[in-house]
């Protein structure tokens, strides 16, 4: 095929004339609120986002290099990714407070990899296969003494002590684990600085040769602790941050966490949140690592038979001297103990990095090597409260670990096998409605650190730091499209992925996407329990139950777009079109 310049530029023209059309429609529902010369700055500043997204992996490079003929989708997705990071209002669009996010100070390592998942803590992959490092600073900033940066670089590597079983080490020479450098612009790694601004430093993952060694750019205004007056860098938070990546963490989408790539000032005292803290411990273990031990049986304390105080009565001494006892109210009988390949479930939940799910006043455990032997047992044998006799739902709460059982009405708090004292309490305590009968399902969502409570076809975003549900809560179950209503779990499993169960079936939810992942609906007894399949259809095989119909039924129905959104679409199409016939008529196409 014979190529020419005249070809060459038709095609830069199609080029330009599409990725305007993804740009109005990107661009189009935010114009409606904002001023004309707004709207100007906003697509005068579009190389600068696209420019943005590419730098810190939101949007993948196209492997035919036609990048600028993303689709609309693509393009919303990737900057709804860049906006949960960022912590402003996830819209999908080029708005001001996306703008903002341009110039925000933050770590010069991407947030994504090729993965693309927007997860809590991110575990990339690399570690090191000791326990106790070595670093060095090779280069000093001129804004500090040398002293105040030891000390603070010092108290950086403790944040992460404190909390693992590492230990770090300075040592005199340039072959530590960890080389800490203060440089400026182009410096031999590939990635320049920019000055005084955005990027602040970058780190490398545990390797050989830079592995590990941390990056700051010469040219910010440091300042420590006894200096926090000045508009300056904390070199603390800053080299805390870079030390996770050091160490093998990447970026984490919860905000708050110190592995968040954009600056956040911290304090002397500061200490890892739980979401850092998971990280590091999957990677180097717990400082204390009984927290982590597996839950045991429940053992109840040892009582003895009463002694009597008085000799029993003679047969023969008469009319009984007390009444008879008033006959208690039965106690509930339970089915017989369930068959693991035939059976739904009440509940499932990751709990000490092991899968627990219930069945009545039942449940097995399965951990990386599968079903553990000898399940299911009773619940008492673990968690022992004459009131909790079957489970609705279940989670590990991130600020403590602890564990929430909900059943019926009421719920339950456990630190380990232990209740809290004062519990049961009502659902209301958590700012539910009164008459809400149960909670269907409870989770902790990595893709942003909140918890969710499902009931029906509502769901609630519940506040742990508050301890109670968010305002504008409850929302429709259409949300999370795809989903049915009336599930029976979801959770977040060790592979970061997020599942959602119904009767047999279960479905694997696209976090970024919001809704199910396709030809992802599979069987619960046989992907999880290792059951045998009863057609050739498997692992992709739907059970035949009574819930198919119901569940099919129930699945929300997704959303229609506004009336606004819908607008733009039309127009969106029609400008196509009309370009598309004009290039026809010119000869241009």
């Amino acid at each position: 095929m014979i190529s020419s310049p005249g070809l060459h530029r038709k095609a830069r023209i199609v080029t330009r004339i599409w990725t305007g059309i993804v740009l109005l429609a990107i661009l189009f529902p935010a114009t409606q609120a904002a001023s004309l010369s707004n709207s100007r700055d906003l697509v005068k500043h579009w190389d600068a986002v696209q420019t943005y997204l590419n730098q810190y992996g939101y949007l993948r490079p196209s492997p035919d290099g036609a990048d600028n003929l993303r689709t609309e989708d693509k393009l919303r997705e990737a900057i709804g990714r860049m906006q949960r990071y960022g912590g402003v209002p996830v819209t999908g669009i080029v708005d001001t407070p996306t703008l903002g996010l341009l110039s925000k100070r933050r770590c010069g390592m991407p947030d994504l990899s090729q993965s693309e998942r927007v997860r809590r803590y991110a575990v990339q992959g690399q570690q090191w296969p000791k326990k106790d490092l070595t670093w060095s600073i090779r280069l000093w900033p001129s804004s500090l003494s040398s002293d105040l940066v030891r000390a603070e670089v010092t108290k950086a590597f403790k944040v992460w002590s404190d909390v693992s079983q590492l230990t770090f080490r300075e040592v005199q020479r340039m072959d530590a684990d960890i080389v800490v450098s203060f440089e400026r612009g182009k410096h031999g790694d590939g990635y320049a600085f920019d000055g005084r601004g955005v990027v602040l430093a970058h780190a490398f993952f545990p390797g050989e040769g830079i592995g590990g060694d941390a990056h700051f750019d010469a040219e910010e205004p440091w300042v420590d602790r006894e200096m926090t007056g000045i508009d300056g860098v904390r070199l603390f938070a800053v080299a805390a941050h870079e030390f996770g990546h050091s160490l093998g963490l990447s970026h984490s989408s919860v905000s708050g966490a110190l592995m968040n790539p954009f600056y956040q000032q911290i304090q002397d005292n500061f200490q890892l949140p739980h979401d850092d803290t998971i990280g590091i411990q999957m990677l180097y273990g717990a400082r204390n690592p009984t927290r982590w031990v597996p839950l045991s049986p429940y053992i109840p304390p040892a009582t003895r038979a009463p002694v009597p105080t008085r000799r029993p009565l003679r047969p023969d001494s008469g009319a009984p001297t007390h009444k008879p006892a008033t006959p208690r109210p039965p106690i509930p009988r339970f089915p017989k103990k369930p068959h693991t390949c035939n059976t739904t479930f009440d509940a499932i939940s990751v709990i000490r990095r092991e899968l627990f799910v219930f069945k009545d006043k039942y449940f097995w455990r399965l951990n990386s090597h599968g079903l553990m032997k000898d399940y299911p047992v009773e619940i008492k044998r673990f968690w022992y409260d004459g009131d909790l006799q079957e489970v609705d739902a279940v989670y590990e709460r991130p600020i403590d670990t602890k564990i929430v059982f909900f059943s019926g009405r009421q719920y339950w708090l456990f630190n380990g096998n232990t209740k809290e004292p004062g519990y049961p309490r009502p659902l209301t305590d958590l700012g539910l409605p009164p008459d809400l009968k149960k909670i269907d399902a409870a989770m902790v969502w990595g893709y942003n650190g909140k918890t969710y409570l499902f009931s029906g076809t509502q769901y609630w975003r519940y506040d742990e730091s508050e301890g109670r549900v968010e305002l504008d809560y409850p929302r429709d179950m259409g949300v999370w499209r795809g989903v049915p209503y009336h599930i029976d779990a979801a959770f977040q499993y060790t592979d970061g992925h997020t599942y959602f169960f119904k009767g047999k079936k279960f479905w694997q939810f696209n976090d970024n996407q919001m809704m199910v992942v396709r030809n992802k609906i599979r069987n619960v007894n046989q992907y999880w329990f290792g059951c045998p399949s009863r057609t050739e259809k498997a692992p992709d095989y739907e059970d035949d139950d009574e819930d198919d119909d119901e569940g099919k039924e129930s699945v929300p129905k997704i959303a229609s777009e506004s009336g606004l959104t819908q607008v733009a679409s039309n127009c969106v199409m029609l400008l196509s079109l009309a370009v598309s016939f004009l290039f026809y008529r010119t000869g241009h196409l």
